[in-house]
């Protein structure tokens, strides 16, 4: 490969193929060319533009709805604080029961 030479994104500020856009990066030698083939870079266009429509979406953690159960990590954490020895067999339902029980027996 000969040096400078462009290196291509999708997307960028130049308008690109049908629903594309591209962002160009000049780069002198060959340890600017691996760096930036590492950062996401492309060698052609055509490779630049394939790689950002076969990217899939992100997977989003749906958000717990406000008036759900705790999750087990929350009833771990609130048993820790409240100093409840907690026995690891025990299923979800009999740690919220003895969470309680103990918070009860706390409570003036």
């Amino acid at each position: 490969m000969e040096f400078p030479t462009f290196l291509y994104r999708c997307p960028g500020s130049h308008f690109g193929p049908p629903g594309t856009t591209y962002g160009t990066l000049d780069v002198a030698g060959e340890d600017a060319l691996q760096a930036a083939l590492e950062d996401g870079w492309h060698t052609s266009l055509p490779e630049a533009c394939e790689a950002f429509l076969r990217k899939p979406e992100p997977v989003r953690e749906p958000e717990p709805a406000a008036d759900a159960p705790p999750t087990r990590d929350e009833m771990l954490e609130q048993a820790n604080r409240i100093g409840l020895k907690v026995d690891r067999r025990w299923n979800d339902e009999t740690l919220l029961n003895a969470i309680v029980a103990k918070m009860k027996e706390q409570t003036p």
